[in-house]
């Protein structure tokens, strides 16, 4: 029987469908003879109904082991507390770039497992397998699981930009800044963020706009002189026409900063109000009950830098993990690898999930029209740039907040509180500090 523990709202499943509302670790419920894989997961995002799936074909084919999922509202929360006493999760759901930092934090005190014989043993698209993500430290080893990914880029409705709609539908950044000027004088905004936090994915596209590749490793890797080039000075300089007066929704820096007011800039490019956002896929159930039915999301990758230039699209992962000290190591990789599967990956993409298998493409053109095919077709004309910022040494920088300093800037751009120049004197000494405390792996 499964055995699903949850202390939080599900997003995927009506209440009849779980079997219990209890917050206690997942350990206390018998399992009898069977091996306990306890896999624990932030509660919202993909929902419940996909894992509970995936576990129970895991178990169909695995019939010694009993999967307990439990899904908790503030997951750091509870499993700080449960590793203070020596309790520690087999498989944990909780992906990089949150605010509460705690995946970072467990990589960065070699809390995570070496999956590397996964990896090895999984169709994983090798773009994926050798990112940063997958080897968060760069030595050679892997230590987190793409569970899915998505394309990221600029979302906007269809029914207002494209062939023979109102606006043309950019493709160079000039057009861009154009359109803007044009939806200006008509009263709406070219942009809005849902908070600063959502420019990660546009970000790592930017970078690698501007410098390819290696400029984008090299900026994730702290090498100290990035931001004083002209590919730094490139991205800092869209970065700051973006969020200028000219061009940004004029509350969103107000609505971004208050309690759930990232839906309120969500649902400023709904209502018309601001033509682009950076965002994801699952924007679409998220505004779902207040978004009309003549609305149809879009996916814009970034404009090239001119005319013909390459184009590229932030592609973002959500990351499943082995905590070092888990109890069932072994079932723990096997249920990895499964996910790998045809069957795992099949599962997942019944539920608008795609895994970066080497085949993913594939999988996606096979399916029935609807968002996920559209949203994956931008890797048609774009190039996907994805990637994680090095580990650093918190403890020689314990006031130091790279989210704050990368990501938080924006809204004092946005305010006029700093201007273009200030930004890039913060993001160079930011990385000088970075560079000369890089973590590594023990």
């Amino acid at each position: 029987m499964k055995k699903i523990i949850t202390a939080g709202l599900s997003f995927a499943m009506a209440a009849s469908m779980l079997a219990g509302c209890s917050s206690a670790p997942a350990e206390d419920a018998d399992s009898g003879d069977k091996r306990v894989l306890k896999f624990d997961s932030f509660s919202g995002g993909n929902g419940e109904e996909v894992f509970t799936k995936l576990a129970e074909a895991f178990e169909a084919a695995n019939p010694d082991v009993d999967v307990q999922l439990r899904f908790e509202k503030e997951l750091p929360d509870v499993l700080n507390k449960e590793n203070a006493q020596g309790e520690y999760s087999d498989v944990v759901y909780y992906n990089l770039g949150q605010p509460s930092g705690y995946t970072e934090t467990q990589l960065n005190t070699n809390e995570v497992l070496d999956i590397s014989d996964v990896i090895e043993n999984i169709n994983i698209d090798e773009e994926y397998a050798n990112s940063r993500i997958v080897q968060y430290y760069g030595d050679g080893k892997s230590y987190l699981l793409p569970l899915k990914t998505t394309p990221a880029g600029f979302f906007y409705n269809t029914e207002l930009i494209g062939e023979g709609k109102k606006y043309e539908l950019p493709t160079t950044w000039d057009e861009f800044w154009a359109l803007g000027d044009q939806a200006r004088e008509d009263g709406i905004a070219l942009f809005t963020y849902p908070t600063n936090g959502y420019f990660d994915n546009t970000l790592n596209a930017l970078l690698k706009e501007a410098g390819g590749e290696e400029f984008l490793f090299n900026v994730l890797n702290y090498e100290p002189d990035v931001w004083n080039s002209e590919e730094g000075k490139t991205v800092i300089d869209i970065i700051s026409k973006l969020v200028s007066p000219d061009y940004l929704y004029s509350d969103t820096v107000s609505n971004a900063n208050a309690k759930d007011g990232f839906t309120m800039n969500q649902q400023a490019v709904i209502d018309g109000k601001a033509l682009f956002m950076p965002n994801g896929d699952w924007v679409v159930n998220e505004m779902a009950d207040t978004t009309p039915e003549d609305f149809h999301w879009g996916l814009l990758p970034l404009p090239a830098l001119e005319e013909g230039g390459e184009r590229f699209v932030g592609s973002m992962t959500e990351q499943v993990w082995i905590p070092a000290q888990a109890k069932n190591v072994d079932d723990a990789k096997a249920f990895l690898e499964f996910i790998y599967s045809d069957e795992g990956v099949q599962i997942m993409a019944e539920s608008g999930n795609i895994v970066p298998t080497t085949d993913m493409m594939d999988r996606v053109a096979a399916m029935e029209d609807g968002y996920t095919k559209e949203f994956f077709s931008v890797y048609n004309e774009a190039t996907p740039a994805f990637g994680a910022f090095a580990p650093y040494n918190t403890e020689n920088l314990p006031d130091f907040d790279r989210a704050a300093t990368v990501f938080g800037s924006i809204d004092s751009l946005a305010t006029g509180e700093i201007t273009a120049d200030e930004y890039q004197s913060t993001l160079a000494d930011a990385w000088v500090k970075l560079s000369e405390n890089k973590l590594n792996a023990e």
